[in-house]
């Protein structure tokens, strides 16, 4: 899988490197486990991006963002706002949960988050957890989960963003104390003019909008704990093109409204630590396109989930946590046009997971099952072992188990939905070093995850096609990642070799590329810092043909020109490469394979006052 030497060498020369630095680092915290501890503690694969590591890059959505991260392939159908596949490790978006402030989002129909439409502005950081999280989350964590929390900005900031393609962004963000009482908002407008998505189609620009709003309020009371109420919600259109629509159509839309709202309790005592979060969340779109007949048909999808979570803390002693919950939720799809059979379906689960620390060892195990009211009972864990090998050097492994339930279009999609099928299921094992010193930082996984049972399409014994479980796939590979800071320089690096297939034709995971690189290097002189940064996706094979590996390199520069006034740049794709990254169709009279279209070189510039 890997050349042994090969690591030996990174990891003594990282060990020996890390001897004589400094060790007075910040020491990052997490709720990877529902409750808070040290990134260290964890013992998976862990990232966590910060509000400043999102300002200082200037990206303008998440996608751009999070195809910085090691790990991580995003594959765009086209510019702002259209479908973006999330591969972690080399699996599909649907194996990777997304959760805004702990609550489980996405379509229940689709089985994924569209991540897209998550605006940039309402977020203050975002928790990666890379590996199978079914024990703590249940369904779709597979691959990992992206635990995003929602902004609380403490000065009032008013941002304004202009770019390439009539982009525009405005953007408030701003807290209130009031005694006991703290009162955050973050709301934002962005739209663009956009550019023509797809090849062989309507030659028309595809433009995107999104205005968005979000509160959090917080109220500390020393007897009954701390009381919170947060909403986050977001409406907007974004304008595509349809490979089988007609090539002068121009009526392809797809509306979206999307709202995240919560109630928590959360109290703590001398050695016990209770909370209960109820969550409201919509996942909404209203999608126009021309049908076989020519007509212009609207497919509505909206998926409502109502949840509640129940999580306790015990704190036994200095070394030995035990943590548990009980959590219940309800998927209702009644608003989606089509006659599916059925149209909600409603989840009990309960976990409960230990974890010790005498500083020398460290071990987590954790349980969790899980009753859907669609398949049945699931029961996954988690069980990893750590030992400092140094103060600052930890190793970790681990094997952890996952399951992905079947969608509402899998089970009962009018006329091809299939309700036999069972849930795709993993087994994820890990091996990893981190180090972790005041200017530098590395971190090395190895990883397999097994994954059986896969919903493919496939003919029936009537020779109908529909969802059946005929695949497995294995994902494995190397993840190195480097930080340090030399002469003011800030520099990151990561890399991922991966070997994504389906080990039972042998055949490659599209859209996966075997080798990934980013690079960045950053540094501040005074009130003005400048960086760049460069993405390299190795050659992998599309949905018809293979695709041929690119770099892309950007610019970002932030001057503070007072205490209140900052103004931003960024560049995308500085050298104007041209590009495909994901393929759609081919015509296989003439052999032409056409691709979604890639951004052309971009300008963006900005200003942020302060109050």
């Amino acid at each position: 899988m890997l050349n042994k030497s090969t690591l030996g060498v990174a990891i003594t020369a990282a060990l020996s490197f890390s001897v004589s630095a400094e060790q007075s680092i910040e020491r990052l915290t997490v709720t990877a486990n529902k409750f808070e501890q040290s990134i260290t503690d964890v013992l998976a694969s862990v990232a966590v991006v910060e509000r400043s590591d999102i300002e200082t890059s200037n990206a303008r959505d998440l996608p751009s963002l999070l195809a910085t991260q090691v790990g991580f392939q995003i594959n765009s159908n086209g510019g702002f706002g259209q479908n973006s596949g999330v591969s972690l490790r080399g699996s599909s978006s649907r194996h990777t949960l997304i959760l805004v402030d702990g609550v489980r989002t996405g379509s229940a129909t689709l089985g994924y988050k569209s991540i897209s439409n998550i605006p940039l502005n309402s977020i203050e950081r975002i928790e990666i957890i890379k590996g199978s999280r079914a024990a703590v989350y249940g369904s779709d964590a597979l691959a990992g989960v992206i635990n995003i929390i929602t902004r609380k900005e403490q000065a009032l900031t008013l941002e304004a963003t202009f770019g390439s393609d009539a982009y525009q962004n405005y953007q408030v963000a701003g807290t209130a104390v009031v005694d006991t009482v703290t009162a955050s908002v973050n709301a934002g407008f962005e739209k663009t003019d956009g550019f023509d998505v797809l090849q062989g189609v309507a030659p028309d620009d595809d433009g995107y909008e999104n205005k968005n709003i979000g509160f959090n309020i917080q109220y500390v009371d020393e007897l009954l704990g701390e009381l919170t109420a947060k909403g986050q919600y977001s409406e907007g259109y974004a304008q595509y093109d349809n490979a089988f629509s007609p090539v002068d159509s121009t009526v392809e839309n797809s509306d979206f409204e999307n709202y995240q709202l919560g109630f928590g309790w959360d109290k703590s005592f001398t050695d016990q630590q209770h909370s209960v979060d109820i969550a409201l969340s919509r996942d909404g779109s209203d999608n126009a396109r021309i049908d076989f007949t020519g007509a212009t048909v609207v497919n509505i999808f909206d998926t409502k989930r109502s949840q509640i979570d129940y999580n306790a803390l015990y704190l036994v002693n200095e070394e030995f946590d035990i943590n548990g919950g009980l959590n219940w939720y309800k998927d209702d799809i009644s608003g989606t046009s089509g006659d599916y059979t059925e149209k909600s379906r409603e989840v009990y689960a309960g976990y409960i997971g230990g974890y010790y620390d005498d500083e020398q060892f460290l071990a987590n195990l954790a349980v969790r099952y899980d009753d859907d009211q669609d398949f049945g009972d699931e029961t996954t864990y988690t069980a990893a072992i750590g030992y400092h090998l140094h103060e600052n050097a930890i190793f970790r492994l681990s094997q952890s188990s996952g399951f992905k339930a079947p969608t509402f279009n899998d089970l009962y999609y009018p006329m091809s939905g299939n309700p036999d099928l069972v849930p795709e299921t993993s087994v994820n094992q890990e091996l990893g070093l981190s180090l972790d010193f005041a200017q530098v930082s590395v971190d090395i996984s190895i990883f397999r995850n097994d994954i059986e049972n896969l919903i493919a399409w496939a003919p029936n014994a009537a020779g109908n096609w529909r969802p059946e479980n005929i695949n497995e796939a294995r994902h494995e590979g190397v993840e190195f990642s480097f930080a340090n800071t030399v002469l003011g320089f800030d520099n990151q690096f990561n890399f991922t070799y991966l070997n994504a297939e389906n080990t039972e034709t042998g055949a490659a995971q599209t859209y996966v590329s075997p080798r990934t690189v980013n690079w960045s290097v950053a540094k501040k002189w005074g009130d003005f810092d400048a960086g760049f940064d460069m993405q390299y996706r190795s050659d992998r094979q599309g949905k018809v043909t293979e695709l041929s590996s690119y770099t892309l390199w950007n610019l970002t520069a932030n001057y503070q020109f007072n205490s209140a006034l900052s103004f931003s740049a960024r560049v995308e794709n500085l050298f104007d490469k041209q590009y495909n990254a994901v393929d759609s169709s081919m015509d296989y009279a003439t052999g032409e394979v056409f691709y979604y279209n890639t951004a052309d070189r971009r300008f963006f510039v900005g200003a942020s006052y302060q109050f």
